[in-house]
């Protein structure tokens, strides 16, 4: 295809005035003079070797060669409005990833990863609510509960592995299930594994042991920290902190742990924003999903 002989500007201004019926009213939308305007569609119809205007002493009006023009000068226009709109959006919208708020610290990692690689906007939405259908809201989210991998387009990210976990110094006076006693449990409202499920397991009566109850994942990590009981939380949330050694399971002889399959990835079929996501996707997968331990496969169980 020839490459077009008439300037984009002269056709912008050619357009204005055509639509306006008047190189005045065409030259104040533009910012331009009259003069420029009259000259810029002199010098269009030069080149086509048509007039485009009818003129008649300080009117004008479209001719049929000029209105047959105007229509598709300005499909054309709508075309490149449309186009660079696309393009001005997807570079100009964050990367936004959902997730609870337990898991959200998780995260931090992976947006560290995706801002050093060049992803240079990302939005990190801490959300209670766990509805499916406000999915395409979203590039990515995580679901967490008993009802997440209920969606045929979600993935795994691994077991769930939930097992008493205390600071190391706590440790050393448990030895068995029933040594529980002697500490706190700390309850975590919220979550889907309770005490009671485990103690039930393990065949140990669940109303003899002080509790103290919080809403939130991340008050029950701060109380661990602090020495203030016993947690039972998903190793997958805690695995920094075994890693470092701050946190260390319960030694409770031949205890059960508990193992559910509650953690999956969404991640959007926008191929307008494919690049970036699959890049955090990938980095989700590497970073945050458990082996059949339910410890990170990015960090190694202590």
């Amino acid at each position: 295809m020839p490459r077009l002989s008439v300037p984009l500007s002269t056709l912008e201004i050619f357009a204005e005035a055509g639509r306006n019926q008047s190189f005045r009213k065409a030259a104040e939308s533009l910012s331009l003079s009259t003069s420029a305007v009259s000259q810029a569609v002199r010098k269009l119809e030069e080149r086509l070797s048509c007039k485009l205007f009818d003129r008649t002493g300080n009117t004008v009006k479209l001719n049929a060669c000029g209105a047959r023009l105007l229509q598709e000068v300005e499909v054309g226009i709508e075309h490149m409005r449309l186009g660079l709109a696309s393009v001005v959006a997807t570079a100009a919208t964050p990367l936004t990833i959902r997730s609870p708020p337990g898991l959200a610290t998780l995260l931090i990692p992976v947006i560290q990863r995706l801002l050093d690689s060049g992803v240079s906007d990302v939005r990190l939405v801490s959300d209670e609510v766990q509805d499916f259908t406000s999915r395409n809201d979203f590039d990515i989210s995580i679901f967490y509960g008993p009802q997440a991998g209920q969606n045929s387009d979600t993935e795994s990210l691994g077991v769930d592995v939930f097992a008493p976990v205390c600071r190391p110094d706590l440790a050393s006076r448990l030895s068995t299930a029933e040594s529980l006693e002697s500490v706190p449990l700390l309850v975590n409202e919220t979550a889907t594994v309770t005490w009671d499920d485990w103690l039930q397991s393990n065949g140990v009566p669940s109303h003899r042991e002080k509790r103290l109850y919080f809403n939130r994942a991340t008050h029950v990590i701060s109380a661990l920290l602090d020495g203030m009981g016993v947690a039972l939380e998903s190793l997958r949330l805690l695995s920094p902190y075994l890693q470092r050694g701050d946190l260390v399971r319960c030694p409770l002889g031949e205890s059960t742990n508990l193992q559910r399959n509650l953690t999956f990835l969404y991640v959007t079929k926008d191929p307008a924003r494919s690049e970036a996501v699959e890049k955090a996707a990938q980095l989700i997968r590497e970073l945050c999903s458990t082996n059949e331990d339910g410890i990170l496969k990015a960090v190694e169980s202590p």
